[in-house]
């Protein structure tokens, strides 16, 4: 059947041409889909090191351009006047690496033997309570780090994992332009967002007062957003200023990510209807074959053919010229990690070459499957009526 099957394809390579052009660019399409939608599945996954629930965030009207010392005045007035709420259970300051806030800072060094870059976060005592960050190896800051002689600095796991793997580091001291010793591990802090990419980090200890750009707030469970007007009233008392801005970290996190899930979204779509396309159009196609050929069908079957063969025959073909279209697409889908020409790992593109190869294959099948069975129907006498 498999010689009768080949002779029959190529007999017909025109238009079986046109097919597997379809199934082949429909398979590089589904590829480059499913490649951005698995890499971004990754990224949400990871941990985002912090938590958002009964979080609020102020952003600070123009703090840090007031004198050294008003500064570092208005934030100590405000904490306090912060604390002294039953709503609030702590707070902690930061500077330009607030959550979801998109200025980043970073540096580097090689003074250590190799190239070493980390994102810089400036972080207070306060900030592990507050936001929920948690230490996977080591400690957090504590008051004795204020005064250290060698100052201490905390590193993500991924900072860990891309230079120094193979070895613990708690109480080891690096070069980072000064000697700085590491006394602990956090998980993340990705606050760039839920969709952004891990980079490696490194938090700085700094005394509260000096970082004015934020103040983060734990709240208590359930507390009102009518709070949020006498908060607002504190502010203003506190700062001398009317042009501070309280946020939900929640509802922050949730704006941050839309654009990122729209387009997540758009493109399920875009390969929703990819796929519908195909159906159609190979279950015409099928459907047109089948008619155009029932004299064959009929003849085989008066030769000795069982319905079965005839369902088999059908299959068999569309699966050949599936099968060889996914050749021809898979080998141009390897390139793309052989020739390493992305930064993405050589794992996200195997993954999506058989999830693609297996959605084409289920689809092609389900296509087929209902005209072969109609082909299988076609008697010798109906052929011939027709005819």
């Amino acid at each position: 059947m498999i010689k009768h099957i080949l002779t029959l394809i190529w007999n017909k390579k025109g238009s079986n041409a046109l097919m597997v052009l379809e199934i082949f660019l429909s398979f590089i399409v589904l590829f480059f889909a499913l490649t951005y939608f698995f890499f971004n599945l990754e990224k949400i996954n990871k941990p985002l090191g912090f938590e958002t629930q009964n979080r609020w965030m102020i952003s600070l009207d123009n703090v840090y351009k007031l004198d050294s010392i008003d500064a570092v005045n208005v934030i100590k007035n405000l904490k306090s006047n912060l604390l002294a709420q039953e709503e609030i259970e702590s707070v902690s300051f930061a500077s330009t690496a607030a959550p979801f806030i998109k200025s980043q800072s970073n540096n580097g060094t090689d003074l250590n033997g190799f190239n070493m870059m980390a994102l810089i976060i400036e972080t207070d005592l306060d900030f592990k309570n507050t936001l929920g960050s948690k230490i996977i190896e080591g400690r957090w800051f504590n008051e004795d780090d204020l005064n250290a002689s060698i100052p201490p600095v905390l590193v993500n796991k991924y900072f860990m994992d891309k230079y120094y793997s193979d070895k613990s580091m708690i109480d080891s001291t690096i070069l980072f332009d000064d000697p700085h010793r590491i006394i602990g591990v956090i998980d993340g802090y990705r606050y760039l967002g839920e969709f952004s990419e891990t980079k490696t980090s490194m938090f700085f200890l700094n005394q509260y007062i000096h970082n004015q750009d934020h103040a983060i707030l734990k709240m208590q469970a359930n507390t009102p957003a009518s709070f949020e007007e006498r908060l607002a009233q504190i502010i203003r008392e506190s700062t001398g200023t009317s042009g501070s801005i309280v946020q939900n970290l929640d509802k922050m996190k949730i704006e941050d990510s839309r654009k990122s899930w729209l387009m997540l979204y758009a493109l399920l779509f875009i390969c929703i209807f990819l796929c519908l396309n195909v159906a159609f159009g190979l279950f015409g196609v099928l459907s047109y074959s089948i008619n155009k050929r029932k004299a064959e069908i009929g003849l085989r079957q008066a030769l000795g053919a069982h319905s079965l063969d005839i369902s088999k025959q059908f299959i068999l073909e569309i699966l050949f010229l599936t099968g060889l279209a996914l050749v021809i697409g898979i080998f141009f889908a390897i390139q793309i990690p052989i020739l390493n020409v992305t930064e993405y790992k050589d794992a996200l593109f195997f993954k999506s070459i058989i999830f693609s190869s297996i959605i084409i294959l289920m689809l092609v099948f389900t296509c087929a499957l209902f005209p072969s069975l109609q082909a299988a129907k076609i008697t010798p006498a109906n052929s011939l009526h027709e005819d």
